[in-house]
Parts: structure tokens; sequence; C-alpha cells
């Protein structure tokens, strides 16, 4: 039976346990305890159980963790651990926070703790400038292949040329990514094969726009 509102909000822990497990269906669950609620993802991925932390109650609400139990189905129904994909993001995280302690190793602390926000800030608007850039360059590849479509290797071999030298994890994250758009197909085996839809090519034709995906410069 689905979770509603009331449910979540005022469901408490038994006396004689620890935690409370609320089901709302399709692997999605409340896990209450005494420390706070929990949202979970139960899911198999290659034969093995997994768990997928969604967030906490209330900062993350009832109706976006079932957006976020479903957005991380799209990605099992084309062969991908979503637990990758937070993983990939963590780690681009914990490297900009090292790249902003490495760059500021003289500062004082008093001047370092104002600095701080104003350089994660600036950090992470440039990583989100490369991810966009990156996934625009799949695109423009795509474009210029024979019959519009790559296998995965050839485009790491591609994308590495522009400069885009980025982990192969990296590059099946913008892969899932950009087949959530709508932008690319793809055919999933040993090697994923990967073919740019009519809306990727408006994307490059600069025809239409999608967040996420820089936009291609206009010829002067």
């Amino acid at each position: 039976m689905p979770l509603s509102i009331d449910i979540v909000e005022n469901s408490s822990v038994p006396y004689d346990k620890n935690q409370l497990k609320l089901s709302d269906g399709g692997g999605l669950y409340l896990l209450v305890k005494g420390s706070g609620r929990y949202w979970k993802l139960a899911y198999r991925f290659e034969g093995k159980q997994k768990s997928l932390a969604l967030g906490v109650y209330p900062t993350v609400g009832l109706d976006e963790a079932r957006l976020k139990r479903d957005e991380a189905k799209v990605f099992l129904k084309q062969g991908i651990d979503p637990s990758l994909i937070k993983k990939q993001q963590k780690a681009e995280l914990n490297n900009t926070s090292y790249q902003t302690t490495a760059e500021l190793p003289f500062v004082k602390v008093q001047e370092q703790v104002t600095a701080t926000p104003q350089i994660y800030t600036a950090l992470a608007q440039s990583k989100g400038t490369d991810i966009e850039q990156r996934r625009l360059a799949i695109l423009q590849i795509l474009a210029k292949v024979n019959g519009y479509h790559i296998n995965e290797k050839e485009l790491q071999q591609k994308l590495d040329s522009l400069g885009f030298r980025v982990s192969f994890d990296r590059i099946r994250t913008d892969i899932a990514w950009l087949y959530e758009q709508q932008v690319i197909d793809m055919d999933r085996a040993s090697v994923w094969l990967i073919h740019l839809t009519q809306t990727g090519l408006d994307v490059v034709d600069s025809r239409c726009w999608i967040p996420g995906i820089q936009q291609p410069e206009q010829p002067k």
C-alpha cells in the first residue's frame, strides 16, 4: 500500500525496536529511526540485493522520493547501477573540495572560512560548465560520424582527442543522462552502442536547447 503524508510524518518506532521500515512500492521505503526518517530504494543488480539512499525526510518529500525512485529505475532498465551515478557525483564533489583546499595552502584560517563558499561556487560552476561542454561534444561527435552512431570506446578516444579526458565510468554516466533526455538511443551489450536521435541532432543544429547541455556557438 502506498504511503501517505500522514503515515510518513506520524509513524514511530515500536518501543521494542530500533527502527521501522515503511514500504511505498517499487522498492521505495522509508526507514524510521530515532535519529530521523530516511528514504531508501531496494533493488537488485546483477543478481545482488542492494540499497540506495535517496535522502532524508522532510528535506526530500514523498513526491520527490518517488521521482528519485523512478529515475533510478530508468538506469536499471539500461543495465546501469544507479549507485554508480551517485558515487560518481560524490567523487566529483570530493575532488572539488580537495582542489579548493590544495589551492589555498597559505591562506589564514579566518580568511579561508570567509572565502570558501565563494570558491566552492566558482568551482562548482566551472565543473558544471565542463560537464555541459562534454555532453555537447558527445552529440557533436555523433552528428559527424557515419550513420549517427558510435560505440563507447570509440567515443572515449574522440573525447580524449578533444581534451575531455575522463574516466570510462564518467562517460557511461554522461551517456545514461543523455539517454534520459532522449537526445540519444543506446544498445547495451558488452560495449554500448550510442545513436543520435532527431532531438539530439536538433540540439547540435541549435534548433532546440536542453538544460544541462551547452548551447552550440552560433556561426559568425
